[in-house]
């Protein structure tokens, strides 16, 4: 696979997820308190084929009514992780982060693990939604 030269493609991915994110309707209030349910995204895609493949579940996951996150919060329900931190030869930020992770027992899924494009691994890390 080739490196990003430029940070183009990445930039318009990052667009695009930004763009569906201000699509996402608040989640369900209980008791006056929001339950937004959240996935970590832990790593910087360094591929154009990890790229695409990071953008696609990000969308997925939007698509989901979850919220993408980049910082490790209360409602985070599992990460996805880019081939270097999956692999552990990531930044020391990127393996605190799963160290913590994992801590609280979530799980860390490879972005590649992910097919196709975060229906299968993932449909079944999500919690089931009761209706009101």
């Amino acid at each position: 696979m080739s490196t990003i030269a430029s940070t183009t493609l990445a930039e318009v991915a990052s667009e695009w997820c930004t763009e569906a994110e201000i699509q996402v309707q608040s989640s369900a209030v209980a008791g006056g308190r929001n339950v937004t349910r959240s996935v970590l995204f832990i790593g910087n895609p360094s591929t154009v084929t990890e790229v695409t493949h990071w953008a696609a579940v990000r969308h997925w996951t939007v698509e989901q009514g979850l919220k993408p996150v980049r910082e490790l919060q209360a409602d985070v329900l599992y990460a996805i992780v880019t081939e270097a931190v999956a692999d552990g030869t990531c930044a020391s930020a990127d393996a605190a982060v799963v160290q913590r992770v994992r801590a609280r027992g979530l799980d860390c899924i490879p972005v590649y693990d992910i097919e196709p494009w975060g229906t299968a691994r993932l449909s079944g890390a999500l919690p089931p939604t009761s209706a009101p």
